[in-house]
């Protein structure tokens, strides 16, 4: 152990804490019981505070004044498993706030540009992870009619839709934005450079091909080749599972708040399984597809989403016998990876050598529901071998980047290499999902 890491345990040992710690298993060593340390020590530093939301919040990056959606989720997972729930209920009930007001969590709340769409709906599950834990009626009686007013975000079909989400096929949804063509235009003029675009465009041009990475945008995956460049032309496989735990969720507490003359929420979420499994399974590679309902096909891009139905218990035990199976398309030594491929030449942040710790934390917990803990486990330890290499020695995928590297951080993202993850955009140093995600797999490696 080096004289920085050796320093930072000493700091951490007279940190003090409450949260008691699980007997280790022999393959977990002191690196990683080390950073999880400094993890726990460092949250309160994280706090952020603004004129937008009621709390104090944890969010991606430390100090920001805004809350990014589906980072949120992550940072609360980590946040309870170093028994900070109230940070994490506090988080949860700004991003309530925000749907109180304006009918829907933005991707960037609340900003100029992350208020025109949205961003992959976790905000039932987060609600839900603090009710198990507080067992608090008053809280759930809060939240309920917001989660309802979130859900009419993703499923409304009206012409007074905030957002379109509709796909031909009815009962499915695709991720979208409600951006103007002038934010459009922005948005193209922004990412040009970042994706190699044509730059000599007309504006009507340009919020045309914008249109589709705006609506990828929403998907988090900002951006990837899983799309296919047609982000609003699919039936985006992990959306359509988040709306299925939601409608499960809301069910569940429909029973636990004891409410009558609710939605049939069990048979919405009965239906949305099924066409999940009719357009987005495929039998013939044994996995799951997003779908494109204009050209009638599924994606030619595997993905990592398709473990997203096992963690929202969408797939039969035979589907996740069959994932598990293709699991060797994913695999690294550090984690798994986004994507199979990246067929269009360009290097995506969000691509076939991207490891990105929120899709770690979805397939180990998916992997784990049906039974495959050793493989769940593995997962996560290899990721949190990635973390921990790049505390000790970080190492930039791009030489240019290497001088901003430094020992002892947490980064946003990182790849399949063993590097830190500068492809696209430069990695920006993070507690964050990152951090969450780590001590959420350290806690779940170090159940008695």
């Amino acid at each position: 152990m080096n004289k920085l890491l050796a320093s930072l345990l000493v700091i951490v040992f007279f940190a003090g804490y409450t949260c008691a710690q699980s007997p280790l298993p022999a393959k977990t060593d002191d690196h990683l019981k080390m950073i999880n340390q400094v993890i726990e020590g460092k949250w309160k530093e994280e706090i952020s505070v603004s004129k937008d939301f009621p709390y104090p919040y944890i969010t991606a990056f430390a100090k920001d004044p805004h809350m990014f959606y589906w980072d949120t989720y992550f940072i609360n997972k980590g946040l309870i498993a170093t028994c900070n729930v109230q940070l994490a209920k506090q988080n949860t009930l700004n991003l309530l706030s925000v749907v109180q007001r304006y009918g829907f969590m933005g991707n960037a709340a609340i900003t100029s540009w992350g208020m025109n769409r949205s961003q992959p709906p976790y905000l039932c599950a987060m609600v839900r992870d603090i009710y198990e834990v507080e067992k608090g009626k008053e809280f759930l009686k809060y939240a309920y009619p917001l989660l309802k007013k979130e859900y009419h975000f993703w499923t409304d079909t009206s012409t007074k839709a905030i957002e379109n989400h509709q796909t031909s096929i009815a009962g499915l949804q695709r991720y979208y934005h409600h951006a103007s063509q002038q934010e459009l235009i922005s948005l193209y003029n922004e990412i040009a450079d970042r994706l190699a675009l044509n730059k000599d465009l007309s504006d009507q041009q340009k919020s045309k091909i914008a249109s589709d990475y705006a609506a990828e945008a929403e998907t988090g995956m900002d951006f990837t080749s899983r799309f296919e460049n047609k982000c609003s032309q699919f039936i985006a496989v992990d959306l359509n599972c988040l709306l299925y735990l939601m409608e499960k969720n809301l069910d569940w507490m429909g029973h636990e708040l004891k409410l009558s003359d609710e939605h049939n929420w069990a048979a919405l979420a009965s239906d949305r399984k099924t066409l999940i499994n009719k357009y987005c399974w495929d039998e013939k590679t044994g996995m799951y597809y997003d779908y494109n309902f204009v050209e009638g096909r599924r994606s030619k891009i595997a993905a990592v989403t398709t473990f997203q139905p096992l963690w929202a218990g969408v797939a039969s035990a035979r589907q996740a016998k069959r994932i598990l199976q293709n699991l060797n398309i994913y695999e690294s030594p550090y984690g798994l990876k986004t994507t199979s491929t990246d067929n269009d030449g360009k290097n995506y942040q969000w691509g076939s050598s991207s490891v990105w710790a929120p899709m770690q934390l979805i397939a180990s917990d998916g992997l784990r529901r049906y039974g495959y803990v050793k493989k769940a486990n593995e997962i996560a330890f290899n990721f949190m071998q990635l973390v921990a290499k790049n505390f000790v020695t970080p190492t930039s995928s791009i030489k240019d980047q290497q001088a901003q590297r430094t020992t002892g951080t947490i980064y946003e993202k990182y790849k399949s290499d063993g590097t830190i993850n500068d492809d696209e955009t430069p990695a920006r140093p993070m507690m964050g999902w990152t951090a969450g995600v780590y001590a959420y797999l350290y806690q779940m490696l170090n159940r008695p």
